[in-house]
């Protein structure tokens, strides 16, 4: 509703012209005609309920839905208005009509703690909030089964990035993957990162069952939710102690080794390495860090075939997260 000058006055007698026009062109149905001559009257800082009414009912006609919104958010803003609620009700039909059912019942929800609100209102909303519950769930219930068979298809034809978009997706609708999304992690064929992304989806919603996770050669028996958090781990624990050393003389250095060694534990996860390996694990990360760095201290340094080892895991398995999650 931006108005071109606020010094600009329209006489009584033209506003009326407007107004009546503008309300016999609604009537007609001819609601660009309507809309014109309504913004006409904010060029001329006419705002009044019956104005701001007609221009709302004229951008729902026309499709214009966003504009429609965002001129709702804009005069909901002063809560002491008294036609608030008419205007509440009018926002919440725009956001159903969007099909913007999440925003529908939080708005809703919100509305409902005032004691103001109109008894009348309190039962449409209530009613309102119930009708875009059930909307919400068959959307996402439709969403869900396309997105669960792109993801199977995405498996067959090898396309890890996709099944990690589709992973991701799946994750913020909080939908418990069924049998065929949880055998995606003993596949050979789905990249180790997104069998990561599947188990702590798993996670998320405290799943209680037992899963079979297979990475490397390797297979573990476990139960997500009683899973310690990668963070958590022994392994992340005691290598950033060591790690740690390097924080106030190098701050640099310590902020890549840190980010190295987490995407190393991720691509693993929850397979993760023994702690025991700790300290043997920081001397590989900071090598790695130092030669990257060309800090380098000590040249006569000969890392032993355990740390050699490691670094080539570690490089490796960098080269897988970032082949799948782009930072």
């Amino acid at each position: 509703m931006q108005r071109d000058d606020e010094n600009l006055v329209l006489f009584p007698k033209w506003e009326m012209v407007l107004k009546e026009e503008s309300l016999q062109a609604i009537q007609e149905k001819r609601y660009e005609d309507a809309l014109n001559k309504i913004d006409e009257l904010l060029r001329y800082n006419v705002l009044d309920h019956e104005v701001i009414v007609g221009r709302l009912m004229c951008l729902m006609e026309l499709g214009r839905y966003q504009e429609a919104e965002d001129m709702c958010e804009e005069v909901i803003r002063d809560k002491e208005d008294e036609y608030y609620f008419h205007y509440v009700h009018l926002y919440i039909t725009i956001l159903f009509q969007s099909n913007k059912f999440d925003l529908v019942t939080e708005r809703i929800e919100e509305e409902l703690e005032s004691d103001k609100l109109p008894t009348v209102l309190r039962e449409q909303f209530l009613q309102l909030h119930a009708l875009s519950d059930k909307m919400e769930s068959d959307i996402v219930e439709k969403k869900t089964s396309i997105y669960i068979q792109d993801l199977l298809e995405a498996v067959a034809r090898t396309q890890h990035q996709k099944q990690w978009q589709l992973i991701s997706t799946l994750r913020t609708l909080k939908i418990v993957p069924d049998e065929n999304i949880i055998g995606l992690l003993k596949k050979e064929e789905v990249h180790p990162v997104n069998k990561t992304g599947i188990f702590i989806w798993l996670k998320e919603l405290d799943y209680k069952n037992k899963v079979i996770v297979q990475k490397f050669g390797q297979s573990l028996d476990v139960i997500p939710k009683e899973t310690p958090e990668m963070e958590s781990s022994l392994i992340y624990l005691k290598t950033m102690q060591y790690i740690n050393e390097v924080e106030h003389q190098n701050p640099t250095l310590y902020q890549f080794l840190t980010q190295l060694f987490t995407r190393y534990l991720y691509v693993q996860y929850p397979l993760l390495t023994s702690d025991e390996d700790a300290e043997v694990i920081a001397r590989s990360l900071t090598v790695i860090g130092q030669q990257m760095m060309g800090d380098f201290q000590d040249d006569s340094f000969q890392p032993d075939a355990t740390i050699l080892e490691y670094i080539e895991q570690i490089i490796n398995w960098e080269q897988l997260y970032l082949s799948i999650i782009e930072e």
